[in-house]
């Protein structure tokens, strides 16, 4: 038989799961810093609450308790049993004292601790066995009023860090046996663990083979793709004509869909993540190394310094996306400076497409360029590619970026200067039309002489000026 007594609702407790058999509470509260402590870490939703097993002592890392919500009702269960007939049940008197809505549970692990034990041998003999002696009133006075701690010298120096561990906190890793995969498994319902699992992705060395032929899973992707003979046809007759391609470059050069092409090229080709060929796709079958022509088609990775007057034109590829697609919707007119964005090619007469740029050597229409490639002496008859700098010289990537920085200088210089002269000679009045004919030519040939000077001198102020703005990009 039980019975419940009165609730008070609005009477609320927190809760601290002590990771220990309470005896004395004093002392239990002694280890959590004091009932001022527990106070303020009650106050704080952040705090956490700390846990010293040696309170007295300032060598003892203390264990972390964290804040969980968690809801729970704290009850008090009288017992009364009847002292003659033992057969009769007892009574229980249920009575709640009130509710919590979260609580302090110390679950992360404690700090390595390194306690002010030093050995201490137990005779004069120096074989003897030593013992631990515990010498914390040595490493610290007292109390404030204890002078002789600072006269007397310390026998061992006691150094500690502040923490030994940076986390607290368990981390359990399950390592998982992939079986052998023979690509005869179905397509359908099968999950990428990455974006380099639709191709093979080879790393770059001189002593592995390269693969020469496509996985039959990779073949079973084009018909659940739904690609096209026509699609497939266009992709393979540019591997036919060149080995080597840049993503963007077969995405200009085919005509094919992004979607479409992820499914055809890794049927086609493998990709390099490093290397002289590194973020390209090579044909299968074909290596590089072997080939003194592929020199054409290795990585220039052009990447622009930003100066004043650059910034205004080239942008990042995604923030040149996002430009593109706003000035098509707000029927913006299009800077002819910069090539579009999905242009796959370098022209001299243009500034890059992005901040950064991924190019084959071949992709910079640049004749100088184009003529150091050529002047490379061929090598010997069974020779192969460096493997950092592939078939060209050390220094041959840092000349092209000189050469491709001086012509984007000179781009710039050139569309400043002209733009400075259309302003000027826009700020001329023009003259009366009411005005007889020999003062119009008078004040026509008074304007030639004042624009051939106003051209003079703004050229001049021009060229200081711009020579200023472009020694970021060309160093």
């Amino acid at each position: 038989m039980s019975r419940q007594l009165s609730f008070n609702p609005r009477k609320e407790y927190e809760l601290i799961e002590y990771p220990g058999r309470v005896v004395h509470p004093d002392r239990m509260l002694g280890t959590l810093g004091g009932i001022v402590n527990v106070s303020k870490v009650l106050g704080d939703e952040v705090k956490r609450l700390e846990l010293r097993f040696h309170p007295q002592n300032p060598y003892n890392k203390p264990a972390f308790g964290d804040c969980t919500d968690k809801t729970g009702v704290l009850l008090s269960v009288t017992v009364r049993r009847h002292k003659r007939d033992k057969l009769r049940p007892p009574h229980y008197f249920v009575r709640v004292l009130g509710h919590c809505s979260r609580s302090f549970s110390f679950e992360s692990l404690c700090d390595f601790q390194y306690l002010p034990l030093w050995p201490t041998p137990q005779s004069d003999n120096g074989l003897a066995a030593t013992k631990l002696t515990y010498a914390l009133e040595q490493t610290q006075p007292t109390d404030v009023t204890d002078l002789e701690f600072f006269k007397r010298g310390q026998s061992q120096l006691l150094c500690l860090p502040e923490l030994f561990a940076r986390v607290d906190l368990v981390h359990t890793g399950n390592y998982r046996i992939d079986g052998a995969e023979d690509g005869l498994q179905e397509v359908l319902g099968v999950l990428t663990k990455s974006t380099y699992d639709s191709y093979d992705v080879i790393s770059f060395n001189m002593q592995d083979t390269f693969p020469t032929q496509a996985d039959a899973q990779i073949l079973k992707r084009l018909k659940v793709k739904y690609v096209s003979d026509e699609q497939f046809a266009r992709v393979q007759k540019l591997f036919d004509e060149c080995p080597i391609w840049t993503r963007i470059a077969l995405l200009y050069e085919s005509g094919v869909g992004t979607d479409k092409l992820k499914c055809i090229i890794p049927s086609l080709a493998f990709y390099f993540s490093n290397g002289p060929w590194r973020t390209l796709y090579v044909r299968y079958g074909y290596d590089p190394r072997k080939d003194f022509n592929s020199r054409h088609y290795q990585t220039f990775d052009f990447r622009l310094r930003f100066g004043t007057g650059v910034s205004e034109f080239v942008y990042s590829r995604k923030s040149a996306k996002l430009k593109m697609t706003s000035a098509a919707a707000a029927e913006e007119p299009k800077c002819d400076l910069v090539q579009n964005i999905d242009y796959p090619y370098f022209d001299e007469h243009k500034l890059p497409r992005s901040r950064q740029c991924m190019l084959r050597y071949c992709d910079v229409r640049i004749q100088k360029i184009q003529d150091m490639l050529e002047k490379i002496p061929t090598p010997l008859t069974g020779a192969i590619c460096n493997e950092r700098t592939g078939w060209l010289p050390p220094s041959f990537d840092a000349q092209v970026r000189q050469i491709v920085c001086a012509t984007i200088s000179d781009l710039l210089r050139s569309h400043y200067r002209k733009e400075h002269l259309m302003a000027e000679v826009e700020a001329v009045p023009q003259a009366d039309e009411e005005d007889d004919g020999e003062d119009e030519e008078t004040q026509e040939e008074d304007m030639e002489l004042d624009d051939s000077q106003t051209m003079n001198s703004s050229e001049n102020y021009v060229d200081k000026d711009i020579e200023q703005l472009f020694d970021n990009i060309t160093s």
